[in-house]
């Protein structure tokens, strides 16, 4: 070496240059990592466990390490710049110039082998280029311009060995800038990495601190790396070797979390910063300096494998692979996040839900542990968690190996300085930390040898689908339906957006609402699906997304929409309803009503006018039969409409016929009904399949039936005389409830029927309603001994006294709420009581009271003047009856119009009822008014006076309640008048009055 400087000098200058630029540049924080490199390779040589110890003895800092000694090609390639005597290519340092790293801290070297020893010097350097008169190119002197020789161009051999246990030791007096306990602190922190990068070092000894590595095998192709410090400080990394790659996941808490910013590994750190989730040590081409890569490095080779490092994993953890969106670090960075996600996309690793064989059973099975057997009373229990099942095979998309089990997914979070578990001290001060920025302590973890195993679905991410907040219940009943789907640990918000990188579909309510259209399943299946899906629904848009959500019924279809349904919450046994979208009970969820379907009861099911549309064409349908008389068995048969009288039934003689027209066997109506109704008896039969309850709900006759309609339009119910009736309202009813078939009630048997109509609340109610059909038909129609109800009058009603007969049937007597209704009402003169009061007042056996004659006379002349009365139907008696209770002749009669003429006319001659309705009496009896047929004299003289002059006056107008009066008073002794016309007579009367003038007989 000394004679090629000597020959040319400019040779010198340039390995002085060189070697000063790689302690500068490419190894200048590399002396730890570059001793260690040496040192694996050589324990890899060795073929024994690496073992390298760091101690500091004064100014000399001692490197020993176990493994193969320097030989021949050693020396030449430690003394030769970019030359390496390792022929093994998967040896670290291959470029031979690592070494140089040792001049960071020394110029002094002594490198002791078991198989010889060395000495690097620059002083003695120094010393051979004075003694051989080298000299050094454009130097005045030989140091004038700061040159330094090279130091690791020339040995000398030493005769000191290693220190014992080891075969090469590495011997470095620092320079006196070289803070010794920084160097130890900085080796120390850099010894976890190494540990990681170098597997064929077991232990690194930094003055006495000891770190170690183990590594277990878990399967799968999965390592349990753990590095150990003092104080029994650990971490856990779980590895991976890829074909060109070795991958390494943090486990904090016995579970993987993504590995911090990091630069790529190759396997020592380089300067190629990565965001990966994983720690990456390659085999890659480097450049010499091992910080960059080389140019054309085939860098996307290392994702080779990486799907199936991520299918290692246990099923809850293999997200944590996936590179999440960020900005890449560096261009290396950017083409391995691209190349990762490709190998994962492309690649069947992602866990789904295994999928098991499509039959009734299987769905049974997966629905009961979640069906609540009475869904219609509140929500659905907690589900019980079902028995697994193993894949019922496998396809392109999907896979099924055995792994460990493992419990929920969680959400995870790549560590930070401030978000790791309490650090450990180490004995030279400070944490102990690793690459990680997270302390050199953990939790035992990683997976157990004994871990439970079960039989999962593995499936290409881009051809499975993910519902977001999937639950276990909601996977079990989805299994064969929506596939491959993946797994509930994976399906959380949290993991949405890893998800999102792999191209996984992303599965919506509202095509989970399509998918379940045509599905074969039993309801409670459908209830358990319901269940599952409450969650779900949090806002209204939720619910629009599963409006086209299946829904199966209780005749058996499956229809779309839960808006088109019915929810019955009081059955527990599916009814065939064939006219409406009856909801199955065991598929009946609150869901379904959220999602807009209509809650509806057996009574409002028999309601239906699609159900009318149903028994007018086909009364006799069997299925409808049973349908409703198995629904008239929950409903209120008050709430019911009288058109169900239409289903047709057997009769007792074999015949069908509606059932409005049957009777009940023993039905106490049979003995009311004349002879020749057209009632039949039902089949005893029908009586005992479906009872009588149901049976009476929907018409069939036990006691009198009602017709009720809302809304009606006009008089088309069926009912006897009913378009009599309906032309007497004055508009339209919002309701028709009518007693029907009152027609044929035998007439001797119409107490024992108003006993009947008045005992039942549902007729009881009818009878009361004066104005409805029921009371207005009894009043007309009905008859006791001959005489129509409306001519019976109450016992308590005096107004037509002794002139109508007083209704007297034993049991309603008393009960005048029930029957007042049907009979006369004083307030309401109809022609057929006109006439009959008219006929009782010419009857000479009938005595009624004067009191009672006026009245009459008053209330049959205020149906005249209100015009409720046609004279023209009516026919006049040839008698009227006179005040005085007398029975005359109309010739001899007057109606009185004045009444001071009735202090002069004799009683047995004048019609009295009211002053103001007189004009209209007279014209109903055809009789002439007082003032037309009877002029008046007064006979005597008296004092005229005033009204408000007179004291008398004054207490005449208070007694008597007048108004003011306009005319004259005339006060008499004895006050006497002359009658001409119909009646010629005089007579002493009280008071009397011509035009305003009032006479008045002074009291004695």
């Amino acid at each position: 070496m000394l004679a090629a400087w000597r020959d040319s000098p400019t040779r010198l200058r340039e390995d002085a240059a060189t070697e000063a630029d790689l302690v500068r540049a490419g190894y200048r924080d590399r002396l730890l990592t570059e001793l260690a490199q040496n040192a694996a390779d050589a324990a890899a040589k060795a073929g024994v466990a690496g073992r390298l110890l760091v101690r500091l003895d004064g100014e000399a800092l001692h490197v020993a390490n176990a493994g193969a000694p320097l030989d021949v090609s050693g020396v030449h390639a430690l003394t030769a710049l970019r030359a390496s005597g390792k022929s093994d290519v998967t040896a670290v340092g291959r470029f031979g110039v690592g070494f140089t790293a040792v001049l960071s801290v020394s110029d002094e070297i002594e490198l002791r082998s078991a198989t010889g020893s060395l000495r690097f010097s620059r002083e003695l350097t120094w010393d051979a280029l004075r003694q051989h008169s080298i000299h050094i190119p454009g130097s005045p002197a030989e140091d004038a311009d700061g040159f330094t020789p090279p130091v690791l161009r020339m040995t000398w051999p030493i005769e000191t060995a290693p220190m014992a246990g080891f075969d090469t030791e590495v011997v470095l007096r620092l320079r006196p800038d070289v803070d010794a306990a920084a160097l130890l602190a900085a080796m120390h922190a850099e010894a976890i990495d190494l540990l990681l990068e170098l597997p064929a070092l077991q232990s690194i000894t930094i003055d006495t601190a000891e770190v170690t590595n183990t590594t277990a095998d878990l399967g799968n192709g999965l390592q349990e790396v753990r590095v150990a410090g003092p104080d029994d400080a650990h971490r856990v990394w779980w590895q991976y070797r890829a074909p060109h790659a070795r991958w390494l996941l943090p486990i904090r808490n016995g579970r993987p979390i993504p590995a911090a910013p990091d630069v790529l590994r190759a396997p020592t750190r380089s300067d190629e910063e990565l965001s990966l989730p994983a720690l990456l040590i390659a085999d890659i081409p480097m450049q010499p300096d091992r910080r960059r890569l080389l140019p054309g490095a085939r860098l996307t080779e290392l994702a080779t494998g990486y799907a199936d490092f991520a299918r290692a994993l246990p099923p809850r953890d293999r997200l944590v692979l996936v590179p999440t969106p960020a900005f890449a670090r560096s261009e290396a960075d950017g083409l391995l996040r691209e190349a990762l996600v490709r190998d994962l996309q492309t690649h069947p690793w992602l866990p789904v839900v295994a999928t098991r064989p499509t039959t009734p059973e299987v769905a049974d099975d997966a629905a009961t542990g979640l069906y609540d057997p009475a869904p219609h009373h509140g929500s659905p229990a907690t589900a019980g968690t079902a028995a697994s099942s193993s894949p019922s095979g496998k396809t392109p998309e999907a896979d099924s190996f055995t792994l460990f089990d493992a419990p929920s997914a969680e959400s995870f979070e790549a560590p930070t300085a401030d978000s790791v578990n309490a650090p450990l001290a180490d004995p030279l001060g400070g944490p102990l930390t690793d690459s990680l920025g997270g302390p050199f302590n953990d939790s035992p973890g990683g997976l157990l040898a004994d871990s439970p195993r079960e039989q999962i679905d593995v499936a290409v991410p881009t051809r499975a689908s993910a519902l977001t907040g999937l639950t276990e219940e909601l996977a079990r009943l989805l299994d064969d339906v929506v596939g491959p789907l993946v797994i509930p640990e994976l399906s959380g918000r949290g993991q949405a957006e890893a998800l999102g990188v792999l191209d996984v579909h992303r599965l919506g309510l509202a095509r989970l609402a399509e998918l379940s259209s045509g599905l074969e399943r039993p309801p409670h299946w459908w209830y358990a699906l319901y269940a599952a899906l409450e969650p779900f629904v949090v806002d209204p848009l939720a619910a629009e997304e599963l409006g086209a959500l299946a829904v199966p019924l209780a005749d058996g279809r499956l229809v779309t929409g839960p808006r088109t349904a019915v929810l019955d919450d009081q059955l527990e046994v599916a009814i065939p309803v064939h006219w409406a979208r009856l909801v199955h009970p065991e598929a009946a969820h609150p869901l379904l009503a959220r999602l807009g379907a209509r809650s509806a009861t057996a009574e409002d099911l028999l309601s239906e006018p699609d159900l009318r549309a149903e028994l007018e064409d086909h009364p006799d349908d069997p299925d409808i039969t049973d349908a409703v008389l198995r629904l008239a068995a929950h409903a209120d048969p008050a709430a019911l409409p009288s058109w169900l009288g239409l289903l047709e039934l057997p009769a007792a003689d074999g015949e069908s016929r509606p059932a409005d027209e049957l009777l009940l066997p023993d039905a106490p109506l049979r003995e009311l009904l004349v002879e020749d109704s057209p009632f039949s008896s039902i089949d005893p039969a029908m009586v005992e399949r479906y009872g009588a309850q149901a049976l009476r709900a929907i018409g069939v006759g036990w006691d009198f039936s009602v017709v009720v309609e809302a809304d009606p339009t006009g008089p088309d119910h069926d009912l006897d005389d009913e378009d009599t009736w309906w032309s007497t309202l004055p508009e339209d009813p919002p309701e028709l409830a009518a007693v029907r078939d009152l027609d044929l009630v035998d007439e001797a048997a119409w107490p024992e029927a108003l006993w009947q109509l008045a005992s039942t609340p549902r007729t009881r109610r009818l009878l009361t309603d004066r104005d409805g059909y029921t009371a207005w038909w009894l009043r007309a129609n009905a008859r006791i001994d001959g005489t129509p109800l409306g001519l019976f009058r109450h016992p308590t009603d005096t107004e037509f006294a002794s002139l109508l007969p007083t209704f007297a049937v034993p049991g309603l007597t008393e009960d005048a709420a029930a029957v007042r209704a049907i009979l006369a009402d004083p307030a309401v003169i109809t022609p057929e009581l006109a006439a009959a009061l008219l006929e009782a007042l010419a009857d000479f056996a009938k005595t009624p009271t004067p009191e009672v004659i006026s009245r009459t006379h008053a209330r049959l002349a205020a149906a005249v003047a209100a015009e409720h009365l046609d004279l023209a139907d009516l026919e006049l008696p040839d008698q009227v009856r006179a005040l005085s209770g007398a029975v005359i002749d109309p010739a001899q009669a007057v109606v009185l119009d004045q009444p001071w003429f009735g202090f002069a006319l004799p009683p047995n001659r004048l019609v009295v009822g009211d002053i103001d309705t007189a004009p209209a009496l007279a014209t109903l009896l055809d009789l002439p008014l007082v003032s037309e047929s009877v002029t008046a004299e007064v006979l005597s003289a008296g004092r005229r006076t005033s009204w408000s002059t007179e004291p008398l006056g004054v207490v005449l107008r208070q007694l008597f309640s007048l108004p003011p009066q306009e005319g004259d008073l005339v006060l008499h002794d004895d006050l006497t008048v002359r009658l001409h016309g119909a009646v010629e007579t005089t007579a002493s009367v009280p008071w009397w009055r011509e035009g305003d003038t009032v006479h008045f007989r002074l009291p004695r």
